[in-house]
C-alpha cells in the first residue's frame, strides 16, 4: 500500500472511530501486597495478533477469588492508544462476561497484575484491547479459570 493510501485509510479509521465507546466491563479490584498471591498451576498461552503486532505469552493463576496474570519478558505490543487488559468468556470484551484488568503498564517486557475475580465466572480469554477505538489488538485462549 502506498503512502497516500495509508494516510487516507488512517484518516477514515480516525473518523469512523471518533465516537467509539470502550467495552462496558466491571473493573477488577487490585489485591494489596498484604494478600497472598494465588497458588496452583498456571495456564499459559501465546498471544496472537488480532489487529496489531504482538509477541509473548501470558500465564494466569487463579484460586480463592484471586487471579495473577503475568506477561512474559519477551512481551511486546504495537504502539496504539489505550491498550487495556481484559479477561473474558469470549474473545471480545463487548460480549460475554468481561473483566477489565486495567491499562497496560508497559508495551514491552514482563509485568504482573494481581486482582480479584468474581465467583462463578469461567474465563477463557486474555485480551489486549484498544479502548479508544474499541478494537482488538491481541488475544490468548486460556483454560477456564476455576
Amino acid at each position: 500500500m502506498n503512502r497516500n493510501c495509508r494516510v487516507l485509510l488512517s484518516a477514515v479509521l480516525m473518523l469512523a472511530c471518533n465516537n467509539a465507546e470502550p467495552p462496558m466491563a466491571p473493573i477488577a479490584q487490585e489485591v494489596g501486597a498484604d494478600m497472598a498471591p494465588p497458588s496452583g498451576p498456571a495456564t499459559n498461552s501465546t498471544l496472537r495478533r488480532t489487529g496489531y503486532s504482538v509477541t509473548g505469552t501470558v500465564a494466569l493463576v487463579a484460586s480463592n477469588g484471586v487471579a495473577q496474570l503475568t506477561l512474559s519478558s519477551d512481551f511486546s505490543v504495537a504502539q496504539t492508544p489505550g491498550p487495556v487488559l481484559y479477561l473474558n468468556t469470549t474473545n471480545n470484551p463487548n460480549s460475554g462476561q468481561p473483566l477489565r484488568i486495567g491499562a497496560l503498564r508497559s508495551r514491552t517486557g514482563a509485568q504482573t497484575y494481581t486482582f480479584q475475580i468474581p465467583p462463578g465466572v469461567r474465563y477463557t480469554w486474555v485480551i489486549i484491547w484498544c479502548d479508544p477505538f474499541n478494537v482488538g489488538m491481541s488475544e490468548a485462549p486460556i483454560a477456564a479459570t476455576p
